[in-house]
């Protein structure tokens, strides 16, 4: 099947007027109509309705019209894929990783695999942590970079089990905990594992405000609206800069944040890429 008669027949199926395909493809209208209609031979079926000078979608047409979509993205693949292959490149691996972690080390972990793999394309998607393990086992993504361990069969690796720091805007000691939940509201990520051991500690007239963009919480605390308990890595570069401020605080229970990287399945590259994310963390 010729992906050009797919082509033309996806924006027929869009305007359902040959004329305006015609225009926008720079071609004849006598054109698109022998393209639509050799389309309609070889799958032996009509695919729009024609009525004096209009044609319309029919139901046929209906449901070819997603499967004609799936072919030419699988075409344009193919393309892209090959035009990486000629520019050196000769694998591929699709990342899904949750946003704190896409916002603090992944840049670092990318550049560090990349010395180790300059000849692999990495594809990556944003992803709430609690739907990373999901999207691994439905082989949607090679592999999930993810806050908290999956309820599916997967091979689960912990990368890091880093420190939960209490964040501010201003300079302050650790023991200043209690002072500081007093004074300041308290910012905490919608999704956060750790949340339930650090509630434990802290008053019930405590002002909690609830988001679920980790750079949105940070962006507050800059400006001097609250505090918030976040993972080392999350806010290391900040710290390191001096935009923010981070203890560990002074309580009984030591609070950890773990990473986690999901897998379906053993796969060299795979492990070449757990080994990038330890050495980064470790750092």
């Amino acid at each position: 099947m010729e992906i050009e008669l797919l082509k033309t027949f996806l924006l027929a199926a869009k305007k359902e007027n040959f004329r305006e395909v015609a225009e926008e493809l720079m071609m004849t209208q006598s054109a698109v109509t022998k393209q639509i209609q050799k389309l309609e031979k070889v799958l032996n079926i009509q695919l729009f309705d024609r009525v004096q000078k209009r044609v319309t979608l029919n139901a046929n047409g209906h449901y070819f019209l997603p499967r004609a979509i799936r072919l030419v993205k699988f075409e344009e693949q193919i393309v892209q894929e090959m035009k990486a292959f000629q520019a050196g490149y000769s694998q591929k691996v699709s990342l899904g990783v949750a946003p704190q972690i896409a916002n603090s080390t992944l840049p670092f972990i990318i550049q560090h695999f990349k010395q180790l793999q300059p000849d692999v394309i990495i594809q990556i998607d944003i992803l709430p942590s609690n739907e990373i393990g999901e999207a691994v086992f439905r082989q949607q993504i090679d592999i999930g970079l993810s806050k908290v361990p999956s309820t599916r069969e997967l091979l689960t690796t912990m990368i890091a089990n880093e420190p939960v720091m209490i964040v501010g805007p201003q300079p302050f000691d650790a023991e200043d905990f209690q002072l500081l939940i007093k004074k300041f509201p308290i910012y905490t990520h919608a999704f956060s594992p750790y949340w339930e051991q650090i509630e434990r500690h802290l008053p019930r007239d405590c002002q909690i405000e609830r988001l679920n963009q980790t750079e949105v919480i940070k962006t507050f605390i800059k400006q001097g609206m609250g505090i918030a308990f976040l993972p080392k890595s999350v806010v290391q570069t900040e710290v390191e800069k001096g935009e923010l401020f981070a203890q560990i605080p002074q309580i009984d229970d030591d609070i950890f944040s773990a990473t986690f990287i999901h897998t379906k399945y053993i796969h060299p590259l795979f492990d070449r890429f757990i080994q990038a994310c330890i050495t980064i963390y470790k750092k």
